[in-house]
């Protein structure tokens, strides 16, 4: 009803005034048309929000494997060492900023694929991008383990208190290595001065 009352209004428009009655009638200027406005960028955000989206990969069944081994068997080998649980608590975030700056990364030309820490330049700009993504996890994942732990008074209480903050933080590494990758094809000349 309300279409055939703005038609209705556009032709008794256009009989009264001609074209020029008409055109005046809309809402829309030539400029918006050719040129249309530009959704709301908030410079810092939209930029941030735009190179999450692009290092955000989803994995593929070996990387999974592979990564479900190694942060199960890790947090496994601290539970029933407990020792070792401090420790590696201090350095989780290490292992995953190189998994990260090398996920992805072409084979070297002498053979052998895959994760290798010692292959190579480390100081390469989605590396060192790789490592303060990994730190600045790393310390979110603290502070949520922590509080999970404390909110909850069976588990702080307990005697693997320690565990179980160590526990919930490589969780959140894990899926940290999971799904982000820093490198980028075509970047493997690009090599800092550190």
């Amino acid at each position: 009803m309300r279409q055939e009352q703005e038609d209705a209004a556009r032709v008794s428009k256009l009989e009264d005034e001609g074209l020029e009655g008409l055109i005046a009638m809309t809402t829309d200027s030539v400029d918006d048309i050719i040129k249309p406005k530009q959704k709301l960028r908030i410079p810092i955000l939209s930029s941030l929000f735009e190179y999450i989206v692009s290092i955000w990969t989803p994995p593929d069944e070996k990387w999974r494997k592979r990564q479900i081994i190694i942060w199960g068997v890790s947090s496994v080998a601290c539970l029933v060492a407990p020792p070792l649980t401090e420790s590696f608590a201090k350095v989780n975030w290490l292992p995953a900023g190189g998994m990260i700056g090398y996920r992805g990364m072409p084979a070297p030309e002498g053979g052998g694929g895959g994760y290798n820490p010692f292959r190579g330049k480390r100081n390469k700009k989605h590396q060192i991008v790789a490592m303060f993504i990994s730190v600045w996890s790393w310390v979110v994942a603290k502070g949520v383990a922590e509080k999970v732990v404390r909110g909850v008074p069976a588990l702080a209480a307990s005697k693997s208190a320690e565990w179980f903050k160590f526990a919930i933080t490589q969780a959140a590494m894990a899926g940290l290595v999971l799904y982000t990758q820093t490198y980028k094809e075509g970047e493997e000349g690009k090599d800092l001065m550190i």
